[in-house]
């Protein structure tokens, strides 16, 4: 059986935007080769812990920590000591985990500090990964693989009524509590309102509002509307059932919507500071939309434009109606 750990410490959208590997290694050695991941604590460990097609998880809480000082990086480098990788796949593009070849045991090494990962304008960051692994694989291989997970789901039970169709919206994002934040990618609260009540009242669907426990009082409000329930502070088992069952989830750019990609939940994404070309949804077959508002100065994320902005029009701009008329077409029409 061929042994490959692969390397990708980040948040959840990171972690779940590599996955292609995972599908792409299966196909070059077959179901049986031996996945083991590095990636970041918390969320990342806790749904890639849920794939049955990921051997074992090893989460790292300090990415640039020396691996002498770092204890899942200790652990790691006895493991592989006392079992070398056939493979170790490094998808990291920074300098920060250049380190691992030195103290992972292994018998072949793909990616930095080997290789650099070639960047291109408005190329998708997964197609940029897959880069790192193409000559390796092959380019047929890694050509049809996408984001995906396959987790083992214990039965959990969802605050909708049963047997009730369902959308999962998402306002929330990392970063919503920083005061100051410059790449606010929140859309407005009453556009949020509108929506729900247009998905409720016009669609006769149900709404369940997903976030953290700190996020629901900034949208506290949209759980008074008749026909929404809260996901706020739920587990990933919970999430990622109540995705399953979803007929689509609207959300602002963040992790859960590369979680419902992975999921096969078709996604309405709304961008503004961010590049969809770059981080959007990724995929070939789902379906899904992405919404801009068109604004001159979007996207500005990394760029001096994105300093200066004191106000996310680029989002504001994003009407409910627009979002509305997507639904439509991604779910309603299809009911």
């Amino acid at each position: 059986m061929r042994r490959v750990l692969v390397i990708r410490i980040g948040r959840l959208g990171d972690t779940i935007l590599a996955t292609p590997v995972i599908e792409a290694l299966q196909q070059a050695h077959g179901p049986d080769v031996s996945i083991d991941f590095v990636t970041g604590a918390g969320a990342s460990a806790a749904i890639l812990k849920m794939d049955k097609r990921v051997n074992r998880v090893f989460p790292v809480a300090h990415r640039s920590a020396p691996w002498r000082l770092e204890r899942t990086k200790r652990a790691l480098q006895s493991h592989s000591r006392e079992s070398p990788y056939d493979l170790v796949i490094n998808l990291e593009c920074g300098t920060q985990c250049d380190d691992f070849i030195r103290f992972v045991h292994c018998h072949e090494f793909c990616g930095r500090p080997l290789q650099q990962p070639q960047h291109q304008p408005d190329r998708h960051c997964v197609d940029t990964e897959k880069g790192i692994y193409a000559e390796l694989l092959g380019s047929r291989v890694i050509a049809s693989a996408e984001t995906s997970l396959q987790l083992q789901l214990d039965p959990q039970p969802l605050p909708a009524p049963a047997g009730s169709d369902y959308v999962v919206i998402n306002p929330g994002f990392s970063g919503i509590q920083r005061q100051g934040y410059r790449s606010h990618r929140g859309w407005p609260v009453m556009h949020w309102q509108s929506l729900v009540e247009q998905l409720t009242a016009s669609a006769g669907l149900s709404i369940l509002v997903n976030g953290t426990t700190d996020e629901q009082q900034y949208f506290a409000s949209l759980l008074q509307n008749a026909g929404v329930y809260s996901l706020f502070g739920s587990s990933f088992q919970t999430l990622a059932t109540a995705l399953l069952n979803a007929r689509a989830l609207v959300t602002v750019d963040t992790g859960t919507m590369h979680l419902a990609m992975a999921l096969g939940t078709p996604v309405v994404a709304l961008f503004g500071p961010t590049n969809p070309a770059l981080t959007g949804p990724y995929s070939s077959t789902l379906p899904h939309e992405v919404l801009i508002s068109g604004v001159d100065c979007q996207p500005c994320v990394k760029t001096p434009l994105q300093k200066k902005c004191t106000f996310n029009r680029c989002m504001s701009g994003l009407l409910p109606g627009q979002v509305y008329e997507a639904c439509q077409r991604l779910v309603i029409e299809n009911k």
